[in-house]
């Protein structure tokens, strides 16, 4: 008999993997807005325009990343896993630069979810996510090569 983990669904991956990529992409929102509005403020003391219109592009550039992970694309998980993983870095240095309570409170919220984020995307779990859909869609650009050889061999048939 099988697990609820392993049942399979053909238009969704199990629920399990499911959750985790989900709660990955919340805690990286979190990480990029947080890592983007702090390191933007206390490192260039941007404009608010210029900041909105800097973390719209990079919010843009993350969900196409990360539509390329519902895709099964590997090299994009690891571009997530880099990503979490430069944004702690760069947030490093304003654990020295900032003052005042209430931004400590934000930076620890900030690591403690890019901590997380990075584990998640580290483990095993997301890495099967990964697997699964690339395997899903290998699986449908077969179906249809087969589907489009049979076409072809009946317009053949009928021609002759």
């Amino acid at each position: 008999m099988r697990g609820e983990e392993e049942e399979v669904n053909l238009l969704f991956p199990p629920w399990k993997l499911m959750g985790r990529f989900l709660l990955v992409i919340m805690l990286l929102m979190i990480g990029t807005g947080l890592s983007g509005t702090m390191f933007f403020l206390e490192y260039f003391d941007t404009k608010p325009e210029w900041l909105v219109g800097t973390m719209f592009t990079v919010s843009i550039i993350f969900c196409l990343v990360n539509f390329r992970v519902t895709r099964g694309s590997f090299l994009c998980a690891r571009i997530l896993k880099y990503y979490s993983l430069c944004l702690i870095i760069i947030c490093l240095p304003l654990l020295v630069m900032i003052e005042g309570e209430k931004y400590y409170i934000l930076l620890s919220i900030n690591f403690f979810a890019l901590t997380c984020a990075l584990y998640l995307i580290s483990g095993e779990t997301y890495q099967k996510l990964v697997q699964y859909q690339h395997d899903f869609f290998e699986d449908i650009r077969e179906a249809r090569e087969v589907v489009e050889k049979e076409l072809a061999k009946s317009r053949k048939s009928k021609r002759s």
